[in-house]
């Protein structure tokens, strides 16, 4: 979808980075068809040059980040985290996030990279993790080991800032990173077990099905097929999991989708209620007003 003449370093994909060719004080991007990264992002005026608060992005490449200091709150695919130093993220295909609040003292670097590239670079195997398996993480490590991350990124946007910079080689450390970053996920994910409630384990399974399917399947018995138990009993694991039931998280999420096209494409009402399977315009705009406060013309131009 076209994106209107961009204000900001976009984050929603990496053709419209590309396309922006923006430098803001404070970062330093190096953007390419392929992958682009992200180094020196040290002030909280830069940072809020390249994420709009409280605006969803859905995210169309792969995106490794290492939040070197400072903190935010983002939700992303329907949940919130509270993200400090010293954590490395990832953010994959098709996700949704949101910046919530951004601390004054923020520095990160990130890597963003499409999938087909990373593919290649990797030798036309991705870590098992990235093979569908994995939507995001927000990952606390050691501070060794984050700015172990930190410098390899600054080493590769070294590297290209170099007009005549070896490609294979900026490819090979783009693969290393990759493994690294999987590499820590994997590690304290398995050498860290945290059992889970049943409810807590239905509820991750539940919103992660929803952020796949929320555009065809508005109804709990799809979900509840999928999980292989009632919609009653689904209901109250989820409501016992998060305080909201699990219609309201579908809802969540339709709206979700709806701001994210609203405020970063062309695409009319009309359209736009049948990608999200709704009747009819007036159905879906009734339900955009309903949820939100205001129409859905209303959100795209305020």
């Amino acid at each position: 979808m076209s994106k209107r003449e961009p204000q900001r370093l976009p984050l929603s994909s990496l053709d419209e980075m590309n396309d922006a060719d923006f430098r803001i004080q404070g970062v330093r991007p190096y953007i390419s068809p392929d992958f682009a990264v992200v180094f020196g992002a040290n002030t909280y005026q830069a940072i809020q040059g390249i994420f709009e608060v409280s605006v969803p992005y859905r995210i169309d490449d792969f995106r490794f980040i290492v939040f070197r200091k400072g903190d935010v709150d983002v939700t992303a695919n329907l949940l919130k985290y509270h993200i400090s130093d010293n954590t490395v993220g990832f953010m994959g295909n098709g996700g949704i996030i949101q910046m919530d609040r951004i601390s004054p003292d923020i520095s990160i670097s990130g890597l963003v990279v499409k999938e087909d590239y990373l593919r290649r670079a990797m030798g036309g195997r991705l870590p098992t993790a990235l093979n569908g398996r994995l939507h995001n993480f927000y990952l606390q490590v050691s501070q060794h080991e984050c700015e172990l991350a930190g410098r390899m990124i600054a080493i590769l946007h070294s590297m290209v800032d170099d007009p005549h910079h070896n490609r294979e080689a900026s490819a090979s450390l783009i693969a290393t990173i990759v493994n690294y970053i999987i590499g820590l996920f994997e590690r304290y994910d398995t050498g860290v077990p945290t059992p889970q409630s049943r409810e807590q384990d239905v509820f991750n399974r539940f919103i992660a099905l929803v952020n796949e399917h929320c555009f065809d399947h508005h109804m709990l018995d799809f979900y509840a097929d999928k999980l292989c138990i009632t919609q009653r009993y689904l209901g109250t694991l989820v409501k016992q999991a998060s305080g909201a039931t699990a219609k309201e998280w579908i809802d969540r999420a339709l709206i979700n989708q709806a701001k994210v096209d609203l405020k970063h494409s062309d695409i009319t009402v009309a359209q736009l209620a049948d990608r999200l399977s709704f009747p009819n315009p007036a159905f879906f705009s009734k339900f955009f007003k309903r949820m939100t406060g205001m129409t859905p013309s209303q959100y795209k131009h305020q």
